[in-house]
């Protein structure tokens, strides 16, 4: 059988208090320069998020079945936000690149260059791989910044590819282009 101890209150005195407060005073000041030092080597790094409209041309075209294809587009981007760079607000993107692709499914890798408003450029590398949700296509892609402005940052970015032609993907000459919507996070990923 188990007894129930009872453990008298703890009081504090002024002095106790003081300490205490001491103590919780130090460590949030620890904390916050800690978080602020952490904050700071991100905000150093920054980040460039841009949201627009791509089109690609494939050659050969897709088709539902995988083959080596050639992927050449151009991208607008309207709505761009930096932390890095505030002078930045749009830029136009090409790209180009060579893998193993069809409607539905693929992996390959290219480069983008990305012309920004404020006259710089820069040049990424790029791995994409699709996948198929339905009607629609999604395009992931991601990469380093090799040359120009954000050198040595990770980017990202995601294209829904969609068709005025879908059934293209069943003839021969296959899908010979296609648009829709693309975001790109450079940085702080």
């Amino acid at each position: 059988m188990s007894t129930l101890r009872l453990v008298p209150p703890v009081s504090f005195t002024s002095r106790g208090l003081r300490f205490a407060g001491i103590a919780i005073g130090g460590l949030a000041l620890l904390v916050t320069t800690l978080v602020s030092a952490a904050t700071g080597a991100r905000a150093a790094v920054g980040s460039t998020e841009c949201t627009g409209s791509q089109t690609v041309t494939y050659a050969p075209g897709l088709t539902d079945q995988p083959r080596e294809v050639t992927v050449n587009g151009k991208a607008v981007l309207t709505g761009c936000v930096s932390s890095s760079d505030p002078t930045i607000s749009q830029a136009t993107s090409t790209f180009s690149a060579t893998g193993t692709f069809s409607c539905t499914s693929g992996r390959r890798v290219g480069t983008r260059r990305i012309m920004w408003n404020n006259g710089n450029t820069s040049t990424l590398s790029s791995t994409t791989a699709v996948s198929v949700n339905g009607a629609e296509s999604l395009v992931s892609i991601k990469g380093m910044v090799v040359d120009g402005e954000f050198k040595g940052a990770q980017w990202a970015g995601t294209f829904v590819m969609f068709s005025t032609k879908p059934q293209d993907c069943l003839t021969a000459q296959g899908l010979a282009t296609a648009s829709g919507p693309v975001v790109l996070s450079i940085g702080s990923l």
